[in-house]
C-alpha cells in the first residue's frame, strides 16, 4: 500500500519525486495494456467463428431463360405499335401485363353496327411472329364475319370505319382470357357475342389458342395425350359429371349429343396449373339458356393419360 502523505511513527516515507511522476505513467500503461489483450481475444473469437454471427455474402440468383423461339419475353416491358387493321379500324396495344399485353380492335360498319375486341400478344415477340399471329386469329376471324355479315345487309362491301360514331343496331364484344403463361405453353380461351338487331337471342361464341412456345406451334387436345390411351373417354366422363353439376341434371341433351369420346366435341380448351378447362358452343351440349358451358376436370383425374414427355408434361406431374 502507497501511503498519500503523513508524518510520524509507523508511517511510510513518502516517495521520491521521481516516483510519484512515473505512477500515473505505468497505472496507464497497464490498463491500456489490459484493454488491447480483451480486443485481441475477441478478434479471434470472431475469427475462429465462436459466439458470433457470421457476416452475410450475397447470392446472386442464376439468369432466368426462356424457350420461346426468336427471343425472350421481357416482364413488365413496353409493347410493340400495333398497326391498323385494313378496313381502317383503330387497333394498337394496350397497357403491359406482365408478359403480355392487350391489343384491342374496334370501329364501325355502315354507320349501325359496331365492334370492340381484344386479345392477347406476347411482349418481345414482333407482331407478325406465328404465336402473335395465332392469338389474334380467333377475334380477327369472327369480326371478318361480323363484317361480312353486315355488309351484305347494307349492300356495302368493306365499310367498316373506325372512330366514327356508332349508331343504334348491331354490335360484337369480347375477346380472349390467358388461362395459363409459361416457359412452354400459353393458352387463352375467347368469349364473344353478337347481339343482333331485333333478334331474342344473342349469339355467344367461344373459341381457343394453345400454342407450344418451343416450336411455335398450335396445339390440339390430342398433342397433350398418350396416343391410344383412353383419354377421350376418360374426359367425356368427368366433363358430363361436372356439366351435370354446375347446370344441373337433365340439363344436358337427353341423347347425350356433344359429350361423345370424338375429339371434335372437346375442341375448345383451356389449361391451367391445375385443370384441364373445356368450353363448349351454345346449343352443342345444353339448350341455347345454357350459354356455352364450361366444364374443369382436374389434371389429377387424367393421371396416367397425359404424356409426361408432352408439351403438358410438366402441369401433370
Amino acid at each position: 500500500m502507497v501511503a498519500t502523505g503523513g508524518s510520524g511513527p509507523g508511517a511510510l516515507a513518502p516517495l521520491p519525486a521521481v516516483t510519484r511522476r512515473l505512477l500515473p505513467l505505468l497505472l496507464t500503461g497497464v490498463l491500456a495494456a489490459a484493454a488491447g489483450c480483451a480486443g485481441h481475444d475477441g478478434r479471434e473469437m470472431v475469427a475462429n467463428g465462436i459466439g458470433v454471427t457470421p457476416e452475410s455474402t450475397t447470392t446472386t440468383a442464376p439468369p432466368t431463360t426462356s424457350s420461346l423461339p426468336q427471343g425472350t419475353i421481357p416482364e413488365g416491358t413496353g409493347s410493340e405499335e400495333g398497326t391498323a387493321g385494313g378496313d381502317g379500324s383503330g387497333s394498337g396495344p394496350g397497357p403491359a401485363v406482365g408478359s403480355v399485353y392487350v391489343d384491342t380492335a374496334s370501329g364501325t360498319v355502315g354507320g349501325t353496327g359496331s365492334y370492340d375486341l381484344h386479345h392477347p400478344q406476347l411482349d418481345g415477340l414482333a407482331i407478325g411472329h406465328p404465336v402473335n399471329e395465332a392469338l389474334r386469329r380467333p377475334t380477327e376471324a369472327v369480326r371478318a364475319e361480323f363484317v361480312a355479315a353486315l355488309s351484305e345487309r347494307t349492300g356495302e362491301e368493306g365499310g367498316a370505319s373506325g372512330g366514327a360514331e356508332a349508331g343504334p343496331g348491331d354490335s360484337l364484344r369480347g375477346g380472349g382470357t390467358v388461362y395459363l403463361l409459361d416457359d412452354r405453353l400459353v393458352s387463352v380461351v375467347y368469349e364473344m357475342r353478337i347481339d343482333w338487331a331485333g333478334a331474342a337471342d344473342v349469339d355467344e361464341r367461344v373459341d381457343s389458342v394453345l400454342v407450344d412456345l418451343a416450336t411455335g406451334a398450335e396445339l390440339g387436345l390430342r398433342d397433350l395425350f398418350v396416343p391410344e390411351s383412353p383419354w377421350l373417354e376418360t374426359i367425356g366422363f368427368f366433363v358430363r359429371r361436372d356439366l351435370d353439376v354446375r347446370l344441373g341434371e337433365g340439363v344436358l341433351w337427353p341423347d347425350g349429343r356433344g359429350l361423345d369420346p370424338e375429339a371434335s366435341n372437346f375442341a375448345v380448351f383451356g389449361v391451367t396449373a391445375t385443370d384441364l378447362v373445356v368450353r363448349f358452343p351454345m346449343h352443342a351440349v345444353a339448350p341455347g339458356v345454357a350459354g356455352t358451358p364450361e366444364a374443369v376436370v382436374p389434371w389429377a383425374s387424367l393421371a396416367g393419360l397425359v404424356d409426361p414427355r408432352g408439351p403438358a408434361g410438366h402441369l401433370a406431374s
